[in-house]
């Protein structure tokens, strides 16, 4: 069973959007991965000049993730 989460990195800190229904000292694990939307950020700037693949190694070089 498992909840689905939004949240935001700030200052070194996960910040849920929503409030979560658990007590206190509840232990989770976590699976991280950029939103759509968070992705679409990673790729302000880059044009799509020849093709997906091109664009995804220029977008390796920049180092834009991790």
């Amino acid at each position: 069973m498992g909840t689905k989460i939004v949240a935001v990195y700030e200052n070194g800190v996960l910040r849920p959007k929503n409030r979560l229904n658990l007590p206190a000292g509840t232990e989770v694990e976590l699976i991280i991965r950029p939103s759509l939307k968070g992705l679409m950020k990673l790729f302000e700037g880059i044009e799509v000049k020849k093709d997906v693949e091109s664009t995804l190694k220029e977008a390796r070089e920049r180092k834009l993730w991790e």
